[in-house]
């Protein structure tokens, strides 16, 4: 069975790889939902599996309107305990991390499952 768990993050705009997910050994981070939503001017959010050094994209560019997102649902095998489909997923040993433009601070939040 999977657990569900959850991260939140505010990363500044400009900022390469601020963390979402801190790492962990031998452990994949499966996002399965959330939500990522830019403040009060349009930018873009890219989500980086991140080991040392630069991390690597993982994600498309999600462009964020003035105030507003993107929505990620989460799949309803969550809550049956399958083995859950996502989003994107880390590289095993690697954190979460996300790289912004130049627009404005972003919130995000993610549900994710250890894999």
């Amino acid at each position: 069975m999977f657990t569900a768990r959850y991260a939140t993050a505010t990363i500044n705009p400009s900022t390469t790889d601020g963390s979402v997910i801190t790492a962990k050994p031998s452990v994949v981070f499966r996002v399965v939902g959330g939500f990522v939503v830019a403040g009060g001017t349009a930018t873009n959010v890219t989500f980086n599996s991140k080991g040392t050094g630069t991390g690597t994209a993982i994600s498309s560019i999600i462009y964020c309107g003035a105030n507003g997102g993107l929505v990620m649902p989460s799949p309803p095998q969550i809550a049956h305990g399958e083995p859950p489909f996502g989003y994107f997923q880390t590289v095993r040993g690697e954190g979460l991390a996300a790289t912004t433009g130049s627009g404005t601070t972003v919130g995000i939040s993610v549900i994710y499952v250890e894999i």
